[in-house]
């Protein structure tokens, strides 16, 4: 039988859900679809999930599932009613529909990835399994590969402030998981944490170009490479790349190079080599 929307009274359902799998940002997100519904109205094709409260001692009817942030729109704007869906999911089955629809909205924080990574990881892991067999199971609960798993429980590893940067977007998830995964020493986490936000923060100073570079340098080097360390091999890898364009051209035509760049406004070797490629393949 085909499950129908239905419209509930809004103070029946709980708005704090355990299973909820997302936890950050909510606050930010219940002001903009606050705004959306002030402007537009409810959209009534955007029912949210609930499930009948497992708590028989709660004073809430339903458990939200998911559109937590519809649901507290809706109670702030003092709303009567929201469309909803009720299903009938145990709690395995309510976090994954949780996890799914927040997953394929890309609305999920780096910090929501990796707490219930860690969650039901360790779940299964408490159960006997083994490290490799509880990824794996992990992955096939949260319906991701198991790659994209080890990525998300290596940033359970960063410390709060380098979480958050990552979280504002400020640090891309790549960096951090290059920063987590060559910085972490198991014989002393507080080190490590020291180390990660150094890291952190050496990696937003640089420039856009040696950015790259630094992602290898962190992989190269590992643990226990000091700030200075990473700038001498990333100064390494630089005059490496220069190398290149500056072996590349022969002697007698560089100023051909350089003035070839001026007339179109470029004054960077590596840039005017690009342009005079693009230009080539594009005739």
């Amino acid at each position: 039988m085909m499950n129908t929307i239905q419209m509930i009274d809004v103070t029946a359902i709980d708005p704090d859900s355990t299973i909820n799998v997302r936890r950050q940002g909510v606050e930010e997100n219940v002001k903009k679809v606050k705004a959306s519904i002030k402007q537009h109205g409810y959209w009534p094709d955007q029912p949210i999930v609930i499930r009948p409260h497992p708590d028989t001692h709660s004073t809430y009817d339903y458990q939200n599932v998911t559109g937590q942030c519809r649901l507290k729109a809706c109670l702030a704007l003092g709303l009567k009613e929201i469309p909803a869906f009720i299903e009938k999911l145990n709690d395995d089955e309510a976090i994954q529909r949780s996890w799914g629809e927040n997953e394929a909205r890309e609305s999920l924080s780096a910090s929501d990835k990796a707490y219930w990574t860690e969650k039901i990881y360790k779940q299964y892991e408490g159960n006997g399994h083994t490290a490799n067999e509880a990824m794996k199971l992990a992955a096939e609960f949260l319906g991701v590969e198991v790659i994209t798993i080890q990525k998300y429980y290596r940033l359970v590893y960063l410390p709060k402030t380098v979480m958050e940067m990552v979280n504002s977007k400020v640090l891309t998830e790549t960096a951090a998981d290059a920063i987590a995964t060559n910085t972490i020493d198991s014989y002393n986490i507080e080190r490590s944490k020291q180390a990660m936000e150094d890291r952190a923060s050496w990696y937003l100073g640089l420039g856009r170009d040696d950015r790259k570079h630094a992602i290898e340098t962190i992989k190269q080097l590992g643990n226990k490479a000091s700030i200075t360390d990473l700038n001498a091999n990333l100064k390494k890898r630089r005059e490496e790349s220069r190398l290149v364009v500056e072996y590349a051209i022969p002697t007698e035509l560089y100023d051909d190079l350089l003035q070839w760049g001026i007339e179109r406004g470029l004054d960077n070797e590596r840039v005017i080599i690009g342009h005079m490629i693009a230009e080539t393949l594009k005739r």
